[in-house]
């Protein structure tokens, strides 16, 4: 007697309907991203945690290499919609090296790159003193690369969770993939710490 066995698919991305705008917004969970070295299990684990809206999310454990990549077509987004996309995160208690220098953020969609910095957990003043006179140089590389006016902090949400926006995009008539990014991939320092659930786009107001 052959016993049918249903398998229960993981749940990777998630789609929703604004109630005030009736416009649509998307969450890539971290499974969906291109975490570099996202397998190596020196580096990063993955596991399941009842806070997340998803079956696995990604803590980085230690790497001098952090490289996170998600990308998006605009047809399953509203059209004419202007959007932003935000990293859906937590710092754990054990963290460290994340607040060492700020990261690049960046959303490219067709020829248009919009470059911006962004820190991973808030500062405080003896925090951005000593981070100028460790890493003067390398903060104003970043800076010169960067519009005035595009530093971002992490908020946090109210489900517990921080986010950071990476940009912002324009869904047009026109099917066009978006690609989204946080790096800090230079300077070698040593990060632990951040919990990856994943990348939200959701409509702008």
């Amino acid at each position: 007697m052959m016993v049918e066995r249903t398998l229960i698919q993981p749940l990777l991305r998630e789609a929703k309907l604004e109630k005030s705008s009736g416009k649509i917004s998307y969450m890539l969970s971290a499974r969906e991203l291109s975490i570099t070295w996202g397998n190596d299990p020196m580096q990063w684990s993955w596991k399941s945690i009842p806070q997340s809206r998803f079956s696995e999310v990604a803590e980085l454990r230690t790497t001098c290499w952090l490289e996170i990549r998600g990308k998006i077509n605009t047809q399953i987004l509203s059209p004419n919609t202007r959007y932003g996309a935000y990293l859906i995160m937590k710092i754990s208690n054990r963290a460290y090296g994340l607040n060492s220098i700020p990261s690049e953020v960046s959303i490219e969609v067709g020829n248009k790159v919009c470059n911006g910095m962004a820190y991973l957990r808030r500062e405080d003043g003896m925090q951005q003193q000593m981070e100028c006179m460790f890493y003067r140089n390398r903060i104003e590389v970043l800076r010169k690369r960067v519009i005035e006016g595009t530093q971002r902090t992490s908020n946090e949400r109210e489900n517990g969770w921080m986010e950071i926006e990476l940009g912002e995009f324009f869904s047009g008539e026109a099917n066009e993939e978006v690609k989204m990014s946080l790096m800090a991939v230079k300077g070698y320092q040593l990060k632990g710490g951040l919990v990856i659930e994943g990348i939200e786009v959701r409509p702008k107001h």
